[in-house]
């Protein structure tokens, strides 16, 4: 596989805590940022409680995500992995996070049915995985008046071939328990 390698742009943290809300990320999860870039992601997601694995190939960013969780104190809620995220293994995230190219967020659709849990959230930022439905869109506007496109996903839910294991029709205490709201199966 050809590999590009995205430039580093920030997200605003404004679109960052959105995506996080949206994601309902917390004390419960393992959020993945792929391209982390200055770590800001797994910086926020920290703060919430959750534990950020960043993956980031740029040494010079890693360091600086390194440098920055120990200097906010969050040291110990947060990994950097210096590698390129087609090499690292998915499967313990509870939540991904993207901001990349939709060539990329193609290429890495495959990655994501193959390693990730059924029920595991995806957001991407302003370019969509082509081939997945969303199970959420939302456009905010961030700091600099620029409209941004927040898309989540669900990993058995938004693949084209997904198939939802359930005898019974899923009530929306369910699909929250999917989204990490505890589970109500008495619908």
């Amino acid at each position: 596989m050809s590999l590009i390698k995205p430039p580093f742009i920030p997200t605003p943290l404004s679109v960052v805590r959105k995506a996080l809300d949206i994601a309902r990320c917390g004390p419960d999860d393992i959020l993945y940022d792929l391209g982390a870039g200055d770590g800001r992601v797994v910086l926020e997601a920290a703060k919430r409680g959750a534990y950020g694995v960043a993956v980031e190939i740029e040494h010079d960013l890693a360091m600086l995500i390194k440098y920055r969780a120990e200097s906010m104190g969050l040291g110990e809620r947060i990994s950097v992995l210096e590698a390129s995220f087609y090499d690292v293994y998915l499967g313990n995230a509870t939540i991904i996070y993207q901001y990349l190219y939709p060539s990329i967020n193609e290429a890495l659709a495959p990655k994501l049915e193959k390693e990730l849990s059924l029920g595991t959230r995806i957001v991407t930022i302003d370019f969509p995985i082509k081939s997945w439905t969303p199970v959420l869109v939302r456009r905010i506007i961030d700091e600099a008046g620029i409209i941004r496109t927040i898309f989540l996903y669900i990993r058995g839910v938004s693949e084209p071939d997904a198939v939802i294991l359930s005898l019974k029709p899923i009530c929306p205490k369910i699909i929250a328990g999917q989204m990490g709201v505890r589970i109500d199966r008495s619908c």
